[in-house]
């Protein structure tokens, strides 16, 4: 090998491709078989993750660089911010999700092309490592805290931990389990394993128990992790990995109205090892929950009923196999109202000037981009604006920090299917 920090390797088109993580020629390797390599100019950078998906493959590196290519040696960029430091990129579900280091972000593309970030589920965070199977993303803290957070799509992101915490480098999906590796905070480094990334089983290690794992795949029936100091370590799997859980179920939405919401979906992508059998449908509002269950049909449905009006609840579906239940879908807000109808609301006409305003947007029609609310929803608070992207029940909620003392007009607007809408103006009052 030419001299270089080979940090990021994958398989795509023929051939793999391996990228440096300084910046200093060569930066590139390829090779048709994984035994010859030719060492090329390649792309400038600091390279720190590289996947392979829908005919392209995507770099990213530690200066807040995305790069693509559809043949592993023609790069083009596609993002550069300096205060990003992305650790990791995945593909899976249609999309490429990459995590940043510094600031926990996560950004998004399903061309590889153009990009979205999302922040963080909670401030603090550093992502060291991202990995896809079974139709969820699964991000892993790298900073040592425990935190791993999954998504299905890699917009809105719901965290769990484990215990005991450590720094993750190395993630991967194989035989319907995702298995991560990395370097303890204290005395003891396990690979933990989860076959949904909710909860997770630790498993001592086969050697010095602080050494700091950097990588882990799956191929061939075997996990394979390796370590900074030449240590690799392997578990065979089984052999039939067919007995699987279902994907989540797609396309998941509804309609909301007094008291209550209707939620159907679509089947998922993959049923698992056996036929789906049902879907169940989870809606809390943090404190209680409630449940309805679905039956197997082109588009499954259930309703539940007895909610507050106003009141912001949490829709999350699942599909069920003889194995189990799928991950859950992204969690989505819900709010019913006695009027289905356009309109943009304060839970109360009086409000601190210190407190935060919630302004509910309710009854947002679907409009030519597809079945779902797309549009960008623009809320006038007095003379302020500002935008979101309304869930697929058709509704949004924003916050409005510091808002000024005294009376004050809001109302929404929005253009869906070359049509524009605004909705009734409502009123608070702001007091000191």
């Amino acid at each position: 090998m030419p001299p270089g920090s080979w940090q990021s390797v994958t398989y795509g088109n023929g051939r793999f491709v391996a990228l440096s993580s300084v910046n200093a020629s060569p930066q590139e390797m390829v090779s048709t078989n994984g035994v010859n390599w030719t060492a090329v100019s390649g792309p400038a950078g600091q390279w720190t993750g590289l996947t392979f998906g829908g005919g392209r493959f995507v770099a990213v590196s530690s200066l807040g660089q995305i790069i693509t290519s559809t043949d592993g040696e023609h790069w083009t960029q596609t993002w550069l911010h300096s205060k990003y430091h992305f650790t990791s990129v995945a593909y899976g579900n249609g999309r490429f999700v990459a995590v940043d280091g510094a600031l926990g972000t996560t950004v998004v593309s399903v061309t590889g092309l153009g990009w979205s970030f999302y922040p963080a589920p909670m401030t603090g965070l550093r992502w060291g490592a991202v990995a896809y199977g079974n139709g969820n993303f699964v991000a892993f803290d790298g900073s040592g805290s425990g935190y791993i957070a999954t998504s299905v799509l890699g917009y809105v992101w719901t965290l769990h931990r484990y215990s005991p915490a450590q720094e993750i480098n190395g993630a991967t999906f194989g035989c319907g389990s995702f298995v991560a590796a990395g370097q303890s905070t204290g005395s003891t480094n396990d690979f933990i394993s989860s076959p949904t990334g909710a909860t997770w089983t630790a498993t001592a290690v086969p050697t010095d128990a602080v050494s700091e794992w950097t990588s882990v795949a799956y191929g061939a029936h075997r996990f394979v992790a390796v370590d900074s100091t030449g240590n690799i370590a392997w578990l065979q799997s089984a052999a039939n990995c067919s007995s699987t859980i279902p994907m989540a179920p797609q396309q998941v939405s509804g309609n909301v109205h007094n008291g209550e919401v209707w939620t159907y979906m679509h089947p998922p992508s993959s049923a698992g090892g056996a036929p789906v059998n049902g879907y169940r449908v989870t809606l809390t509002d943090g404190v209680s929950t409630k449940q309805c269950s679905a039956p197997v049909y082109f588009e499954p449905n259930c309703i539940i009923r007895g909610l507050k009006d106003h009141k912001v609840y949490w829709v999350t579906a699942q599909s069920h196999n003889r194995f189990g239940y799928s991950v859950p879908t992204d969690a989505q807000s819900v709010i019913p109202v006695a009027s289905w109808r356009f309109n943009a609301v304060t839970a109360t006409p009086v409000i601190s000037e210190s407190a935060p305003v919630v302004v509910q947007v309710t009854g947002v029609l679907a409009n030519g981009e597809g079945i779902y609310p797309a549009s960008l929803i623009a809320v006038h608070f007095d003379a302020r604006l500002t935008y979101c992207r309304p869930s697929p029940f058709g509704e949004c909620l924003i916050t409005v920090s510091n808002p000024s003392v005294g009376p004050a007009s809001i109302f929404a607007t929005y253009t869906g299917y070359g049509r524009s809408y605004r909705s009734p103006a409502s009123h608070v009052t702001v007091v000191p």
